[in-house]
């Protein structure tokens, strides 16, 4: 089964961070990339993708950044998933079944737009897990982290990014 890539996990939980983002203020990949020793390169690559998609924004310059652009009760991992890897499909139809000896070549059902068996049974498949990852939202993410970890590492993780990225900008 095909897996989803690091890009995905890496957004996630770049993402969380930015939840408690001040107003005025942003957080560059560089800064989010370093707090959690992932790449960079990669985290700047699903950033790109991730702003294409409307679900981060940025500012250029001295005070540039990420900051959401939803509420993250908005943000769904599914539109996470679909920003950074695209439209995924979880099974590719080969026909095989069309050089079966004993199917009559000229009345295929699945040549008149119906799917095997196999084939629907992926699908179904398929729309359960992306409406798992549909009902998952960003904010939901958040809440368990607080839940698992108490609210001090999510305090300590606000502090970090408040000393050492919103008071460095303004020095």
């Amino acid at each position: 089964m095909p897996t989803l890539g690091k890009n995905v996990e890496y957004a996630i939980h770049s993402l969380v961070y930015l939840i408690d983002t001040p107003n005025n203020s942003t957080i560059t990949v560089r800064d989010l990339a370093q707090f959690q020793n992932i790449s960079e390169t990669y985290l700047a690559k699903a950033f790109t993708k991730l702003k294409k998609a409307g679900i981060v924004r940025s500012n250029i310059g001295i005070k540039g950044g990420y900051k959401l652009a939803k509420l993250a009760s908005e943000i769904t991992f599914l539109d996470i998933v679909l920003a950074v890897e695209g439209e995924i499909s979880f099974f590719e139809c080969n026909n095989i079944r069309d050089n079966c000896i004993l199917m009559d070549k000229e009345n295929l059902p699945w040549k008149k737009g119906n799917y095997c068996a196999i084939h629907l049974a992926m699908i179904e498949t398929e729309n359960k897990i992306k409406d798992s990852l549909r009902e998952k939202k960003l904010q939901w993410v958040y809440d368990t982290m607080n839940k698992q970890y108490g609210s001090g590492m999510i305090d300590k993780s606000r502090n970090w990014f408040q000393r050492n990225v919103v008071d460095a900008k303004r020095s």
